[in-house]
């Protein structure tokens, strides 16, 4: 994840993905390897949806969708040189999937659980922190529309590298996601991509998931699925 821009690719292992590519009934090792085929030098699991509403899931149930698929992911012979991300705020789900080798833990609570602190501070893994309200999305908990909400990302950041050297992990270790769509409005949302060199400026490894989000809707009708131009633009702009 050093370097040049890299590209991380979505597979989602659920029925009810708010972009409406959910995976559980169809082939996730071959849309990973499609992925990577693609371009990708990441691909990132998750089993659980954050959209609004979606149903929480037990670390158990979240572990029965994601363990067939990330045991035979680590042994693909084609992922040579692609990281394993896994998206969970679960510490058990964590563990499993360190044992198994993936490279990339996706908090998307931002290491809030003192557990999942606990159990990262231990492994070498890169770790995703993401600014957000509420996990699920919950679309009536956003910021004021005054806000400055680069500002108050960049608040955040400093609030987590301070969390992160309480619990013994090393700075170098986190990729911040300022959380696009999650506690934002569509304007601030924007806002965040729009001044993307702010948060740069200030430091550290970013990741910017912006793909087919609902604040998109500010230049389009189109559902989620048919947003894939507007992402590509913002991802050049990025």
């Amino acid at each position: 994840m050093r370097g040049r821009p890299s590209l991380m690719g979505i597979l989602n292992i659920t029925p009810d993905s708010f972009s409406g590519d959910g995976r559980l009934n169809a082939d996730p090792l071959a849309h990973a390897r499609a992925l990577a085929e693609a371009g990708a030098d990441i691909v990132d699991v998750g089993a659980e949806s954050t959209r609004p509403g979606a149903r929480p899931l037990s670390p158990q149930e979240e572990w029965s969708r994601l363990g067939p698929v990330l045991e035979a992911l680590v042994h693909a012979p084609w992922r040579q040189g692609i990281a394993l991300s896994v998206d969970t705020r679960h510490a058990q789900t964590a563990c499993r999937a360190l044992a198994l080798g993936v490279e990339v833990i996706n908090d998307v609570t931002g290491l809030r659980d003192p557990s999942m602190g606990r159990t990262l501070a231990d492994a070498s893994a890169d770790i995703v922190v993401m600014h957000a309200l509420s996990v699920p999305v919950d679309p009536s908990l956003v910021l004021p529309p005054q806000t400055d909400v680069v500002a108050c990302v960049l608040e955040w950041r400093t609030q987590m590298l301070s969390r992160a050297a309480s619990l013994g992990i090393a700075r170098e270790r986190l990729v911040f996601d300022p959380g696009i769509g999650f506690g934002k409005t569509a304007e601030q949302s924007l806002t965040l991509v729009l001044e993307a060199p702010r948060l740069v400026a200030a430091g550290g490894r970013w990741l910017f998931g912006h793909s087919r989000k609902s604040f998109l809707s500010l230049f389009t009708d189109a559902p989620a699925s048919a947003r894939d131009d507007l992402t590509l633009a913002l991802s050049a702009a990025l």
